[in-house]
């Protein structure tokens, strides 16, 4: 035999019963953060490289270094939308030649060895040592998931004596594709075997944090030039203008 009940008391079970369905995505969203891949340059300061076009390059070098670095990222887009792939090296050497053909600079051999070569040879920000060792400190695992060839990364985790901090590179070498690809950063699943939920990723650009987004990543956009927001209706969990954008992010700051 049925009892009937209140109205009342029937719209409160079903608010409660609507509630606690949506307790197991509200956890999920909520969990904590145990790794996080960072892309080269919340870490390592790109100035290095416009510093050295410009004393190669001369009165032309500020223009050359922003047109050519808009043509890498042009051709790690092109690439990787018709499905093809050329290491980071091979690909900034291909944009080089192009910009210096298009602003009448003649480069050597050595000289363009030289301003590739020089991603090799950055330096770090100075917000970045007590961070790393911050969410090191966390037991939170880190690792570079970056556009940048292994050897790149490596080279200078060693010259600024900061490899200690992080798991082996995540570069797209290993799935041929540049992000923004799904299949570049979906290297962090594979790598740490654990949900996508639980991987926060810090971006230095715009494009970046939004392909990360997508993907399913909570993360940070250290902004460190200030530059405007993609207007493509999503926005990163955080944004700042330094690191403690990613403590925020790990629940550290």
């Amino acid at each position: 035999m049925f009892t009937l009940l209140p109205r009342r008391t029937l719209l409160i079970g079903a608010a409660a019963s609507t509630v606690a369905a949506a307790l197991p995505a509200r956890a999920a969203a909520a969990a904590p953060i145990r790794a996080i891949g960072f892309d080269g340059f919340p870490i390592f300061d790109p100035r290095g490289v416009a510093a050295r076009v410009k004393a190669i390059v001369g009165d032309k070098g500020e223009a050359f270094a922003a047109q050519w670095s808009a043509k890498l990222f042009g051709y790690s887009w092109l690439e990787t939308a018709a499905g093809r792939y050329r290491d980071f090296r091979t690909t900034a050497d291909a944009a080089l030649r192009h910009t210096a053909a298009a602003m009448q600079v003649t480069l050597s051999d050595a000289e363009r060895a030289a301003l590739v070569g020089a991603y090799d040879a950055l330096d770090v920000w100075p917000d970045v040592r007590p961070a790393l060792e911050t969410l090191r400190g966390a037991g939170i695992r880190l690792a570079f998931l970056s556009n940048l060839g292994a050897d790149t990364l490596t080279a200078n985790m060693r010259r600024n004596d900061i490899a200690h901090y992080f798991d082996p590179p995540l570069s797209t070498d290993r799935v041929s594709a540049f992000k923004p690809s799904p299949k570049a950063y979906a290297m962090a699943l594979d790598a740490w075997d654990i949900s996508r939920e639980q991987i926060g990723f810090a971006a230095f650009g715009g494009w970046d944090a939004v392909g990360a987004t997508w993907f399913g990543y909570r993360t940070a956009w250290v902004n460190r030039f200030g530059v405007p927001a993609e207007p493509l209706g999503v926005e990163p969990a955080i944004t700042s203008r330094g690191i403690e954008g990613v403590l925020a992010l790990a629940g550290l700051a």
